[in-house]
């Protein structure tokens, strides 16, 4: 509008004046053009008064009748344009208020008074899955969470849906991205760097809770910002950010309260200095020396982390570090890869060792270094530590508050909440997922449990109980997953099994861009079937799922041996593991393939396991009584049978068979074809 008019007073005075130009002669012209000039030898303009004659005759009057019209034209038109502008504006004005959305995590008064099909308390990654898949049913589902974080001014809590491990996931990617140390050597203040940290970490954070609201949106999932308790089965009391309280009936009820970390009584924590899994997100500087006490899962994270972001870390586990992690199913040369690393990472590792005394200042002090006693029941260390950050990282606890008041029952084992196998607890239509079960206590297993809880809500319960295996990620630096059975924890089974492992330097990506690293198999010896896949390294992550669907579909490492991968991909360090379990086998692949071609009177024999029968057969091949066979015999012998080998098959079978290098098979080494056959009975060799 404001342009409208601005054209409009400048281009007026030019319409009038063509106009008078037209009436008038054209001398008039003229006469205005030159109304100031510069006389020659003057050095100031002068005016000179100038007699307009009027043109006063018809064709005069015309023109000037012409112009004024066109003006008028002009002026009409924009008048037009500038309101049709103007309602266009208020038009959209109009909608964009009708538009406002409301706030996020509030749901109407009226809708919360309607009764519900589900009632989901716990906004973590298994409540929000839980949610989802009850409105994918077509049910009519609410979700209920107190945020963890303050809200942001349109209702984003940047917590929702994210897993207790969010903060350190988000730490860990912005700690790989930021070299710290080239930063502080530019002259930024660590200040200034940690709040960078902390705003990548935020953003991060930001996009995943914007995600799940918008997931709940598109599903037409009630979410609420309150406060929830329950006294009994149906019934919740929600309290609003306000401070009011409404009553919301469900038909059924499921908890997803999650853990939180285990605080020893010995420990000062004060969410300043000391902290523990959960308070450490708060963390508002950037320490020069952290102390991570314990040795499992989130306290390696963090070590790994705190070191990448340039920080003096020391580790403090109170048992064997190695036994500790084998304890929680990592596989023992994975474990100890990963102790190794963080010692080569810089990580000073004090095992057997406790802190028995916390020296904390002051509140408002941050330059007085805490003060840590400690008591070395094995090996040798010093008797006192300080430290900027002290993060206590020993485990985590079931959240079962709301379980107690509605009178579930709880395991004895752990305080977590007893469910059977369709996840209902003791208390009829009351379901449990994720932490508060116990373990194993991952995102993705309580993502599972959800699914499964409320497809048999809706559609019918089921006897007995799943044997879940689950895929298990362990974000240092690099990356740890494992699924299935180690070789110790599957010959405790009583299973006969063998391993093959590969080096990352095996595949030719792992020796161009990240040579350190380790990829597992453990497979079966009666069939090699894969039973375990244990991989440490870069995308260690992402390679697991591989591993599972082939530890889901019993594939063998024979079939992996035959199987085709991208060039220069870490896949291939599948194959590589495959062929090295494959030559710690006695009767391995080569065997394998040889069998195929043997008469079906040797593998009959080999079934019966009868020593005088093998005896009479040797005897009958040493055409020559020397004790030994050769390739000539065997191959009369097959002749004979009238199932005739060719010679290069035989040669085969005497390289095979000949243990000792004598280029013959002796009586000893004939027992052993018939070994070799039994073992690999009712096995085939199987390509990709």
């Amino acid at each position: 509008l404001r342009a409208r008019c601005v054209r409009f007073f400048f281009f007026f005075p030019r319409f009038f004046l063509l106009s008078l130009e037209m009436l008038f002669a054209p001398s008039a012209s003229m006469a205005l053009k030159s109304t100031k000039y510069r006389a020659p030898d003057t050095a100031a303009p002068q005016t000179v008064s100038a007699k307009l004659p009027v043109d006063l005759s018809p064709t005069g009057f015309c023109t000037a009748g012409v112009g004024a019209a066109c003006l008028v034209v002009g002026l009409t038109a924009n008048a037009r344009r500038i309101g049709r502008d103007s309602r266009r504006t208020r038009t959209h004005q109009v909608v964009t208020t009708r538009a406002a959305a409301p706030r996020i995590g509030s749901v109407p008064e009226e809708a919360l008074a309607k009764p519900y099909a589900l009632v989901v308390i716990g906004g973590g990654p298994a409540g929000v899955n839980a949610a989802m898949t009850a409105a994918l049913l077509g049910q009519r589902v609410l979700i209920v969470d107190n945020p963890k974080v303050q809200p942001t001014s349109a209702g984003l809590d940047i917590s929702f849906g994210g897993p207790t491990g969010l903060w350190s996931k988000a730490l860990r990617d912005t700690a790989k991205r930021l070299d710290t140390k080239t930063l502080t050597s530019m002259g930024l203040d660590k200040q200034t760097i940690w709040q960078q940290v902390r705003s990548n970490c935020i953003k991060l954070a930001t996009q995943n809770a914007a995600y799940q609201v918008e997931r709940c949106n598109e599903y037409r999932v009630n979410y609420l910002q309150a406060i929830a308790d329950v006294s009994e089965p149906g019934k919740v009391t929600v309290e609003l950010p306000d401070g009011t309280k409404q009553d919301v009936t469900a038909d059924n009820l499921l908890l997803a309260t999650g853990s939180a970390p285990m605080r020893l009584g010995s420990v000062p924590f004060d969410d300043v200095r000391i902290f523990d899994s959960d308070t450490i997100n708060g963390l508002d500087f950037l320490p020069e020396n952290v102390v991570v006490a314990g040795s499992g899962i989130i306290a390696c994270e963090y070590a790994e982390i705190f070191r990448t972001l340039g920080c003096n870390v020391t580790m403090i586990v109170r048992s064997d570090a190695n036994s500790a992690l084998r304890r929680i199913g990592l596989d023992r040369d994975v474990a100890q890869a990963l102790i190794d690393r963080l010692s080569s990472d810089g990580v000073t590792m004090f095992q057997g060792c406790e802190v028995t005394e916390f020296d904390v200042p002051p509140y408002e002090d941050r330059t007085t270094p805490v003060r840590l006693k400690l008591s070395h029941k094995s090996g040798s260390g010093p008797e006192s530590l300080e430290c900027d950050v002290f993060l206590a990282a020993m485990g985590r606890r079931p959240n079962v508050k709301l379980f107690e008041r509605l009178g579930c029952e709880l395991v004895k084992k752990g305080g977590a909440v007893k469910v059977d196998g369709n996840f209902q607890t003791t208390v009829p239509h009351v379901y449990a997922v994720g932490d508060s079960v116990g373990a194993p206590s991952l995102a993705s297993t309580g993502e599972y449990q959800a699914h499964v809880a409320v497809e048999r809500i809706f559609q019918g319960h089921k006897d007995g109980n799943e044997k879940l295996q689950f895929p298990v990620g362990v974000w240092t630096i690099p990356e740890i997953s494992y699924y299935g059975l180690t070789l110790e924890k599957a010959q405790e089974e009583g299973i006969e099994c063998e391993e093959g492992s590969a080096s990352y330097s095996s595949c030719l990506r792992g020796r161009v861009f990240a040579p350190e690293g380790l990829l597992k198999l453990v497979f079966r010896i009666e069939d090699g079937a894969i039973i375990g896949i244990h991989v440490w390294g870069t995308d260690a992550c992402e390679l697991v799922h591989l591993g599972m669907h082939l530890v889901e579909n019993k594939t063998s490492i024979f079939e992996l041996m035959g199987s085709i991968f991208t060039a220069v991909t870490y896949h291939e360090l599948f194959k590589a593991a495959a062929f090295d379990g494959n030559s710690k086998l006695e009767f391995g692949m080569q065997w394998r393939s040889l069998f195929e071609q043997i008469p079906t009177d040797w593998s009959q024999a080999g079934e019966a396991e009868d020593p005088e029968e093998y005896k009479a057969m040797f005897e009958e091949i040493d055409q020559d009584r020397s004790g030994e066979l050769d390739a000539d015999e065997l191959h009369l012998c097959f002749q004979k049978m009238g199932k005739p080998m060719s010679k290069s098959t035989v040669a085969n079978l005497v390289r095979l068979s000949d243990v000792d290098g004598s280029g013959t098979i002796d009586w000893e080494e004939f027992r052993r074809i018939f070994r070799a056959m039994k073992s690999v009975k009712g096995t085939r060799l199987q390509t990709a």
